[in-house]
C-alpha cells in the first residue's frame, strides 16, 4: 500500500518528465504513442537505482530509448541523442537521491525531492533548452552524441562498477557526488549548445530570406524605373516607328519588346516569398543564357515558415543552375512546377542531366569549389522536408534531372503548441 501511495504522490514528477518529452520531440498522433511516453516517464522517474544495480538500469534505459524511437517522429539521430541525454540526467539525479540523500530524509521527503528535481529539469529545458522544431542534421546530432559519451560513461561507471562496500569511505562518496554534479552540468551545457546551434541555423535561414527580399525589391524598383522610362519615351518611339521604312519597323518593335521593363517578371504567384526567390534566380538564369519555364499554381500565401520556403526554392534552383552550366547555352533550361492544393505543396524542378540516377532521396554531388556550402544547402532542404514530415526525391532519366518534393501543411495547433 505504501508503494502505491508513493507512486500516486510522484504523479507530478511523471507529468513533468512527460512534458519535457513533448517539448523536445514531435510525437505521433496516436493515443498509443502518448500512453507509451507516459509509461516510460513514470518508469524512469520512479526507478530506484542502487550501486551495483545490473538488473534495473540497463533494462530501463533500453525500454526508454525504444519508447522514444517508437512514439516520436524526429530523425533517429536526434531521438537517440536527446533521449540518452535526458535519461542520463534523470539517472544522475536518482543515483544522488537514492544513495547519498537517503540518509537525510524519510520516504516522503525523498518523493518530494524527486518532484522538485523533475520540475527543475522541466524549467531548464523549457527556458534554456532546444525546442521540438530543432533539427541540426544527422552529422551534428551524432557529434553531440559522441560528446555525451563521457558523462554517460561516468554515470554508468558509478552505478555498475563499484560494490556497496566501495561507498564506505567518505572520500568515495564525495567523489561520486562531484562526478554526478559534473555530469549533470555537462548535459545542461550540451542542451544549451543545441539551442544555440538551432538559433544560429534559423538566423542563417532568415538572413537568406532577407537577402532574397532585398534583391527582389531592388528588381522591382529597377523594373518600375524601366517602365516609367519607356512610357516617357513612348511618344518618341511612336514617331520613330511612323518614320521608319516598313522593313525596319518589325525589328524596332521587337527590340522595344525586349526592354527589361517589359520582359522582367516579379509576379509568378500569390506568395511573395516565392516571387522574391524566382525573380532573383531568373535574373541569374538570363545572365547564363538559361531558358526558364515556370508553371506555378499557388493561389494564396503558403502556410509555411517564409524562411523555410526561401531555403527550399533558392537551394533547389541554385542546384539546377549549377547543373545547366555543364551544357552549352542552347541546351540550358529549367522547368519549375509548383502546386498548392488540399493542404499539400508539391514542387518539381527539371533541368538537363549528364548522369543517370535511380529515384530516391540522395542528392547528387557538386562540382563547386565551395562544396561545404553546397552540402549545407542540400542538408537544409532535407531537414526542412523532414521537419514538415514531407518527402524529397531525385531522379535522372533520358538526360533529364528532376527534383520532386511535397510538404503537408503544418497543423497550427501542434505547430504553436507550448508548455
Amino acid at each position: 500500500m505504501k508503494h502505491i501511495l508513493f507512486l500516486f504522490f510522484e504523479l507530478p514528477a511523471f507529468l513533468f518528465h512527460y512534458l519535457i518529452i513533448r517539448r523536445l520531440f514531435h510525437i505521433k498522433k496516436s493515443i498509443a504513442a502518448h500512453l507509451i511516453l507516459l509509461f516510460i516517464s513514470s518508469l524512469i522517474v520512479a526507478m530506484i537505482i542502487f550501486i551495483g544495480d545490473w538488473d534495473n538500469l540497463p533494462v530501463t534505459l533500453l525500454l526508454y530509448l525504444a519508447g522514444i524511437q517508437y512514439a516520436c517522429t524526429d530523425s533517429r539521430a536526434k531521438k537517440l541523442t536527446l533521449a540518452l541525454m535526458l535519461s542520463s540526467m534523470v539517472f544522475a539525479g536518482n543515483i544522488f537521491m537514492d544513495n547519498i540523500l537517503e540518509n537525510y530524509g524519510d520516504f516522503w521527503i525523498m518523493a518530494l525531492i524527486r518532484i522538485l528535481f523533475s520540475a527543475l529539469l522541466y524549467l531548464l529545458v523549457r527556458f534554456g533548452g532546444p525546442e521540438k522544431d530543432t533539427e541540426l542534421g544527422d552529422s551534428l546530432w551524432y557529434l553531440l552524441l559522441f560528446l555525451t559519451l563521457a558523462p554517460i560513461g561516468t554515470i554508468l561507471s558509478i552505478v555498475l562498477i563499484p560494490t556497496i562496500e566501495a561507498w564506505g569511505p567518505p572520500w568515495f562518496s564525495h567523489l561520486c557526488t562531484a562526478l554526478l554534479l559534473l555530469a549533470l552540468l555537462s548535459f545542461i551545457g550540451l542542451l544549451w549548445a543545441i539551442a544555440i546551434l538551432s538559433n544560429q541555423r534559423k538566423l542563417e535561414q532568415q538572413s537568406l530570406y532577407a537577402e532574397m527580399n532585398r534583391q527582389y525589391y531592388e528588381s522591382m524598383k529597377q523594373q518600375h524605373f524601366e517602365v516609367r522610362r519607356l512610357k516617357h519615351d513612348l511618344s518618341n518611339h511612336l514617331h520613330t516607328i511612323l518614320l521608319l521604312p516598313p522593313e525596319e519597323k518589325e525589328d524596332y518593335i521587337a527590340h522595344l519588346l525586349e526592354s527589361p521593363g517589359l520582359t522582367q517578371r516579379t509576379d509568378y504567384c500569390s506568395d511573395q516569398t516565392v516571387n522574391a526567390v524566382l525573380s532573383v534566380k531568373e535574373q541569374l538564369m538570363q545572365q547564363q543564357d538559361i531558358l526558364f519555364r515556370p508553371k506555378l499554381d499557388i493561389p494564396e500565401e503558403l502556410p509555411f515558415e517564409k524562411a523555410d520556403i526561401c531555403v527550399l526554392f533558392a537551394n533547389a534552383l541554385d542546384n539546377a543552375i549549377e547543373s545547366c552550366l555543364a551544357f552549352p547555352p542552347g541546351r540550358r533550361y529549367i522547368e519549375i512546377a509548383a502546386r498548392h492544393r488540399k493542404g499539400m505543396l508539391a514542387l518539381s524542378i527539371k533541368n538537363p542531366a549528364s548522369v543517370e540516377l535511380e529515384a530516391g532521396n540522395h542528392l547528387p554531388s557538386t562540382s563547386k569549389p565551395d562544396a561545404k556550402s553546397h552540402g549545407f544547402g542540400l542538408r537544409s532542404m532535407e531537414e526542412i522536408v523532414k521537419h514538415y514530415q514531407g518527402s524529397l526525391e531525385v531522379s535522372a532519366a533520358d538526360h533529364v534531372f528532376e527534383l520532386f518534393l511535397y510538404l503537408p501543411e503544418p497543423v497550427k495547433s501542434l505547430k504553436k503548441e507550448k508548455f
